[in-house]
């Protein structure tokens, strides 16, 4: 069987309050990220997969411990910057200082080189030169930023589909590794991770992962957040389509995750490619 790459992305669900968040608010919500991350913990290690976990700061600073317990049971600790803004609405120097910041926390629970990082809301694009030096610079050996399907906030339908190399200044160069999507009738469809897993009904999303493994032999990329499978969240104070978006088909999605994890087998970012720390 095909080993595929699962991530998380270990944010709060008040980080994920698209667009209308301060960070000055948020020490006003209720804390609910270590419950689910526990849970997903426990079905990993039931199942006996791997993941990549990309760590927001905020959380990190908050909660090293659950870090720790995430990186002491085989789990690649790898970052999500700091404080979960936008990357294309800083300057360089602010989204260095963010890169750097989240690094320097988790590298200090961990013990271990930080080498991957994911823009919050998928927010690099292929014209931010800058910023690939910037985490070239900050020791970063693959990025999983760049969705291959645009929407209003991020992605683009112009970019490759599976891993891809960013050549950069001086022969050096960044692995891109982005979220699977599959393409039927020349349109992509996004359907393996976050608020795409959760709405589209299971026999697509095991279709979808089949798809891409033997057909294209490539390893599928998943991704999900832990507040995903929480159904004692709070509502958010953001809006009806925010609502919707942190709230849709919330009740099935743990069942639906500890399905996917049981039929077919994962791994890290760092064990799938053999990468060096």
């Amino acid at each position: 069987m095909l080993s595929n790459i699962l991530t998380f992305d270990l944010e709060d669900w008040y980080h994920g309050n698209f667009l209308n968040e301060d960070i000055s608010e948020w020490d006003t919500y209720e804390d609910r990220v270590v419950e689910p991350t526990l849970k997903i913990i426990s079905m990993l290690e039931n199942t006996g997969n791997k993941a990549t976990f990309f760590v927001l700061g905020y959380v990190a600073e908050k909660f090293p411990e659950l870090v720790e317990q995430i990186h002491q049971k085989g789990h690649e600790i790898a970052s999500h910057g700091y404080d979960h803004k936008l990357a294309y609405e800083k300057s360089k120097s602010e989204f260095e200082a963010d890169v750097k910041r989240s690094i320097e926390m988790l590298e200090e629970i961990t013990n271990e080189k930080v080498i991957g990082y994911r823009a919050p809301y998928w927010s690099l694009n292929e014209d931010m030169d800058w910023a690939w030096e910037v985490l070239y610079s900050c020791g970063i050996q693959y990025d999983s930023s760049i969705y291959p399907f645009k929407t209003y906030l991020y992605g683009s339908n112009h970019v490759p589909r599976f891993r891809y190399q960013i050549n950069l200044i001086g022969g050096n160069a960044i692995i891109e590794l982005p979220p699977s999507t599959i393409e039927l009738f020349g349109k992509r469809i996004p359907f393996c991770g976050g608020f795409y897993f959760r709405i589209l009904p299971y026999w697509f999303i095991k279709w979808g992962i089949q798809r891409i493994n033997e057909r294209e032999k490539q390893p599928v990329v998943f991704y999900l957040h832990p507040y995903e499978i929480d159904v004692n969240k709070p509502q958010s104070s953001k809006g009806l389509r925010n609502n919707f978006i942190l709230h849709v088909n919330l009740k099935k999605a743990e069942y639906k995750l500890f399905n996917l994890l049981k039929d077919h087998k994962f791994t890290s970012i760092k064990e799938f490619y053999h990468l060096p720390s």
